[in-house]
């Protein structure tokens, strides 16, 4: 794994990953558009724009992989959907690079399958990916029910306050499946603990705490959390915030 004080340029390479996945993710439709597309018309295949674009996809894929790859290095995120992730492009990048190949072969059918297959492959490594991103269950969220609480359950400050506030702007990266910077902040017990950087709570002391802290800083200091893209805290959260860590902090 790649040190997170890599060169710059090297940096703006992982940084990239976002804008290189979409060129495979866009060439591999066109591919097989033209492919089974000519086959459903009974018109002949073109086959020298489908094998221009075969290699073109897999040069995309293979910078793609390698951007990914230095990203996650810089980053350090680690967790079980980083290395499925991982799998699934390596899967892909290796697909679309025998596609290529069978696409020289007079027989359609190996390049056919092959495609096919990758065209499967592309959508457990998107879903990954964008797991990674917005956190689990993105995609169906809005469609599930929402837990009540019964009305006999008192619930304490930190989970009637401060929990949804947490799950709002801060676990899509800080999760059981992403844990950014090593920290967890679903658990009461992950909060305490802090990541990487050391604690991110110091009970009674908001000023010094910084899950609060990180928060205040201007949007585009390289502290500031959460990322500017992002969904950032009201200020009436925040002052909910300072004022259950001023109170203790309890859970």
């Amino acid at each position: 794994m790649i040190a997170a004080d890599i060169a710059p340029w090297l940096a703006v390479v992982g940084r990239a990953h976002p804008v290189l996945l979409h060129a495979p993710l866009g060439l591999l439709p066109g591919i097989a558009l033209l492919e089974f597309g000519a086959v459903l018309l009974r018109r002949p295949v073109p086959r020298g724009a489908v094998l221009a674009l075969a290699w073109a996809c897999t040069a995309a894929a293979v910078l793609a992989t390698v951007s990914g790859l230095v990203l996650a290095g810089e980053s350090h995120d680690g967790g079980q959907t980083l290395g499925q992730h991982k799998i699934a492009a390596f899967v892909l990048t290796g697909l679309c690079l025998l596609a290529s190949i069978l696409a020289f072969l007079p027989a359609r059918a190996p390049f056919r399958i092959t495609l096919a297959l990758a065209l499967a492959a592309m959508v457990p490594t998107g879903h990954l990916g964008g797991t990674m991103v917005h956190g689990k269950d993105f995609l169906f969220a809005p469609l599930r029910e929402k837990p009540t609480v019964p009305p006999d359950v008192v619930l304490s400050p930190f989970q009637r306050d401060i929990a949804p506030i947490l799950e709002r702007v801060c676990t899509q990266c800080h999760n059981p499946d992403k844990q950014k910077a090593e920290l967890l902040l679903t658990t009461p017990e992950g909060i305490r603990k802090g990541g990487e950087n050391g604690v991110v709570l110091v009970p009674g002391d908001p000023d010094n705490s910084p899950l609060l802290v990180r928060c205040l800083l201007p949007l585009h200091h390289d502290d500031h959390m959460p990322p500017a893209e992002k969904p950032q805290p009201t200020a009436a959260e925040l002052a909910t915030l300072r004022a259950w860590i001023a109170g203790g902090a309890a859970f």
